[in-house]
């Protein structure tokens, strides 16, 4: 199962938008979820393990993640098959995990 041009190019404007509100989470743990639904067998699997991180949050990454977990859902709600919506989640986080990586190489190289 794959994503088509168009599933990623809306799962790249989310990432953008998501991350353009805070992006409070290190990469490392961006790559985590988008690791854990890789790995998860169904999506409420998944959606449990980010209440839980929500749930172990402090006050900085709340918002990030509270955002983060309600375009989840909107991916869940659009899309019945538990695989492939984990694969987006996935796509989603992995990049995410991208977007982050350059904005911090761009503030790096903008404060030497």
């Amino acid at each position: 199962m794959k994503l088509n041009a168009q599933e990623k190019t809306e799962l790249i404007k989310i990432a953008s938008e998501l991350l353009q509100n805070g992006d409070i989470l290190k990469n490392a743990q961006i790559r985590k979820y988008a690791s854990l639904a890789m790995q998860a067998d169904c999506y409420d699997e998944f959606e449990n393990y980010m209440k839980y991180q929500i749930g172990r949050s402090n006050s900085n990454e709340l918002q990030f993640l509270d955002q983060t977990l309600k375009k989840v859902m909107e991916i869940k709600s659009a899309e019945s098959n538990d695989s492939k919506c984990l694969l987006k989640i996935a796509y989603l986080f992995g990049v995410m995990a991208r977007e982050k990586q350059y904005k911090e190489k761009i503030e790096k190289n903008k404060n030497r």
